[in-house]
């Protein structure tokens, strides 16, 4: 019996692969025909950098992705999917493989409706107890369910038009399948309103809304509805690190793509994401990526460059 389900898992597994890899003629993120489905393919083992990890649900069919917020590490062997509500700024690298054997993920964009409709759903089927998480990023195994579902999402790219009807029930299947799996209950209560996570998730939100304002810790606390000591401590809690801390990195890492994708003079990209002194933001990138911005910015667009020359 037990061969039998191995061979099916391999069977969707290279199947699922093959899907991805159609869309993906060279390494990187690439839109598929339908909206808010990307496929992604890595052939190089990446160094540990900083990135700016998009509120989404991903399946990695091959290869490992390693993810770090501050001294936590998350990491799973394929098949795999990583899932988090919100965005977050991470260290993460591409373990494992080669242009023989790249990583290949099928991505899908963080819906928030979709899983507070399902998690509602199965709320009144069977409600948990959980208080709080402790965490906004969940790595597990992808079981069968999930990837047979992923197989028909990826098949639906050939189809657009068969996509615009269909798709939208196969990821509610998806999110169906990872909500009654093991991360199941801390996920729900991400979206539960009332719920202590869903009022940190919703902080989060709004920090991310509004990069270029200044953080106020007290209003957020009072929005919440907790005292600032346990807002702070739930925040740290969810994210691994304070709310300042967050807000400065992904303001940092705005900043980098800014200048790297959109050709944005660093000054100008500074106080695009609030900063209102150019040294300081200097000083900032400096510490956090290891050079300056214009050094940083032309380091990253060369190899960009020589990428897409490959």
């Amino acid at each position: 019996m037990s061969s039998g389900r191995d061979e099916l898992r391999d069977e969707l597994r290279d199947e699922l692969k093959a899907l991805i890899a159609r869309w993906c003629p060279s390494d990187g993120v690439h839109a598929s025909p339908v909206p808010g489905i990307s496929c992604i393919k890595v052939s190089r083992q990446q160094q540990r950098a900083k990135r700016h990890w998009r509120a989404s649900f991903c399946i990695v069919v091959q290869g490992t992705k390693e993810i770090l917020l501050e001294r936590q590490v998350f990491r799973e062997r394929e098949p795999h999917y990583i899932v988090s509500p919100i965005d977050l700024p991470v260290t993460s690298r591409v373990m494992g493989v080669s242009p023989a054997q790249p990583l290949l993920g099928l991505k899908m964009d963080f819906d928030a409706a979709l899983l507070r409709e399902v998690a509602a759903q199965l709320d009144r089927a069977r409600p948990d107890g959980l208080e709080n998480p402790g965490r906004v990023i969940f790595i597990g195994k992808a079981s069968d369910r999930m990837l047979d579902a992923a197989v028909r999402l990826g098949a639906l790219l050939a189809t657009p038009d068969d996509a615009v009807v269909l798709a939208p029930l196969v990821r509610k299947e998806l999110t169906f399948h990872l909500l009654k799996g093991p991360d199941g209950p801390a996920i729900r209560q991400l979206v539960r309103a009332g719920s202590q996570a869903h009022r940190i998730a919703e902080a989060v939100h709004h920090l991310q809304a509004s990069l270029d304002e200044d953080v106020d810790i007290a209003a957020l606390a009072r929005t919440a509805g907790m005292s600032r000591a346990a807002f702070f401590k739930r925040f740290k809690e969810a994210t691994a690190m304070s709310p300042l801390q967050y807000q400065k990195r992904l303001r940092l890492l705005e900043a980098r793509r800014l200048m790297v994708e959109e050709g944005v003079g660093a000054e100008v990209s500074a106080f695009q994401v609030g900063y209102t002194s150019a040294s300081q933001f200097s000083r900032e990138y400096s510490r956090m990526f290891g050079n300056s911005p214009l050094r940083d910015a032309r380091a990253l667009q060369q190899r960009a460059a020589v990428v897409q020359d490959m």
